[in-house]
């Protein structure tokens, strides 16, 4: 039998099974029975944010030289190492009257809302919900995750410029430092019975919680944890 013909026999059962665990489609069901397993298998993937995304999907031919013996049962996979995002592949196994396996192309297409810049916004600036406007993006393109929410923005930095209509990146946004290189800095060391206190200069920028190195005032470099401007170092 040829493949996609198998294929598409075998998969209309798989309706049923990825519905019986819990896989619900984020749009209208697909006319191709192939497909539309395919797309809950992609919901399942996402997981709750499928929720608020809304997915197109293009899958693609086998080579048709390929025949499969005949199944009783088949099912989706998503093959090691790959992941239903963009430009990938769907594995199909027969796990019930003979033993092949195959491999779709597929075009896994996901939009979702996300936080676009409203002006042209430098590196460094502090910025606001009020900078930033909600967009349908195509995250399935993105080179890393975006940002949803505008409001979870307020008062973080950017670490590089954002282009007016541009989305951003959970990676290009941080929390302000409250210390920078050169800032003098009360160094405080913890002990076993033990508390002794000094000053030091601060050698790079940090926050609160995060970690900081400085120079103590006889020329040693410590690190510590940075809480209300004081770097506290245990022992």
């Amino acid at each position: 039998m040829p493949a996609r013909a198998a294929i598409r026999a075998l998969l209309a059962t798989l309706l049923a099974l990825l519905a019986s665990q819990g896989a619900v489609l984020a749009s209208a069901p697909a006319a191709d029975p192939v497909e539309e397993a395919i797309r809950r298998l992609v919901v399942r993937e996402l997981g709750p944010d499928a929720a608020r995304q809304r997915i197109e999907l293009t899958v693609g031919q086998l080579d048709s030289r390929v025949q499969l013996a005949p199944c009783a049962r088949a099912e989706p996979f998503v093959p090691p190492g790959s992941r239903l995002w963009g430009r990938t592949q769907v594995g199909i196994r027969c796990t019930s009257g003979a033993s092949w396996m195959v491999r779709l192309p597929v075009h896994v297409q996901v939009y979702g809302p996300a936080a676009v810049a409203a002006q042209p916004l430098a590196a460094g600036a502090i910025v606001g919900p009020n900078d930033f406007r909600i967009e349908e993006i195509e995250l399935s393109r993105e080179p890393a995750p975006l940002v949803g929410d505008p409001t979870t923005l307020a008062g973080k930095q950017l670490t590089r410029p954002v282009a007016a209509g541009q989305p951003v990146r959970v990676d290009a946004v941080r929390v302000p430092p409250t210390i920078n290189p050169g800032d003098p800095v009360q160094i405080v060391v913890t002990g076993q019975g033990f508390t002794l206190s000094g000053s030091g200069v601060a050698l790079a920028a940090a926050s609160d919680g995060q970690v900081l190195r400085a120079r103590t005032e006889s020329g040693r470099v410590v690190s510590g944890t940075l809480r209300d401007r004081i770097l506290e170092l245990r022992l």
